[in-house]
């Protein structure tokens, strides 16, 4: 009779389907991409074509969002591209290049044409997106001037850009996605550390000799922990992410905000509070005399006051740096 195989066998081989299927379905997310050499208007302009097309390229791989396929790799391709290297179009690629292409498992290829506007003294550089059945679903343009094509930097950014247009869809959501994660984590921020300052405010009424405030206080400061936490913990990577899709003024504004939470917020202010509730804590359970008692109670009350004030003063200008930053992006996203 036919042993069955053991549980931990079967659930071994379960693990190792899962992780073949994982990563196979992983593997097909990203397009595949074949940047053909643009065309040109003139012979002359083949340096700028070349040059354009590796810069498009550059930029397309820093994107990200595509496994860009390297194209010197590619002989049989390149064979072809270097016989049809005026082509701009693939239902105009010969029989033998879109089957290398296919061999290659290019699902899109890009063709770019660069032309010279003699009167208006500007190059124009069209990019379109092909799937291998015709079909293009991406096509922009954008303009260089012509004392400017030979910039390095000049050029770099303009593919940027071009970039940025042919996908405004996609970035645009990324955008609101990332305004949306910011002012959440923002907003929730200067919800919990105004309750702090309320707290402590109220001290003196109440959490003296009062039980029930003193543990609500203690929610309040563990509310306010959690979001510290995040914010500590994951601005780095928050910020990184917002750069992405915002450009470095938005960024650098957005350091500053979290910076200023860091700092002027936080270790100005809020850790001096803790400090007072170790007071009040002691107050509350360590035996004084009358005089030590009313002594401490006032100490603790001139800290507070003057710790609530300072902090009351930063939020103030924190809540004007927020809404402003936000009110800027919203703007942006609806402009």
């Amino acid at each position: 009779m036919q042993k069955r195989p053991n549980n931990c066998f079967r659930d071994l081989l379960t693990v190792f389907l899962v992780l073949l299927l994982t990563t196979d379905v992983l593997s097909q997310k990203k397009d595949s991409l074949y940047v053909w050499d643009f065309t040109v208007s003139h012979p002359e302009l083949k340096r700028i074509g070349e040059m354009l097309t590796n810069d498009f390229e550059t930029e397309l791989i820093g994107l990200g969002w595509y496994t860009v396929l390297e194209r010197r790799k590619y002989n049989r391709v390149q064979a072809h591209l270097d016989m049809e290297n005026r082509i701009s179009d693939f239902n105009n690629l010969s029989t033998a290049s879109k089957d290398s292409l296919r061999k290659i498992r290019a699902g899109v290829v890009i063709f770019g044409e660069v032309k010279d506007d003699f009167e208006s003294g500007q190059y124009e550089v069209t990019v379109a997106f092909q799937r291998l059945d015709g079909e293009k679903f991406r096509q922009d343009f954008t303009l260089i001037g012509r004392g400017l094509i030979n910039d390095n930097q000049t050029r770099k950014n303009k593919m940027r850009e071009l970039v940025q247009k042919l996908h405004s869809k996609e970035f645009k959501e990324a955008k609101r996605s990332q305004f949306e994660r910011v002012s959440e984590k923002l907003s929730t921020y200067m919800v919990r550390v105004k309750n702090v300052q309320k707290g402590f405010q109220d001290i003196a009424r109440f959490a003296m000799n009062n039980d029930n405030y003193f543990e609500e206080l203690g929610q309040t400061i563990i509310d306010y922990n959690l979001i510290f936490d995040d914010l500590h913990n994951n601005g780095s990577r928050y910020h990184m992410d917002f750069t992405k899709n915002w450009d470095r003024e938005r960024g650098r504004k957005l350091k500053s905000i979290l910076d200023g939470i860091m700092n002027d917020i936080h270790k100005t202010c809020v850790l001096k509070l803790d400090k007072v509730r170790m007071d009040i804590w002691e107050y509350r359970t360590k035996s004084m005399s009358k005089n030590e008692k009313k002594a401490k109670k006032e100490e603790i009350i001139r800290g507070v006051r003057t710790t609530t004030d300072d902090l009351k003063r930063q939020i103030d200008i924190m809540d004007i740096e927020i809404s402003t930053f936000l009110s800027h992006l919203t703007t942006e996203m609806e402009g």
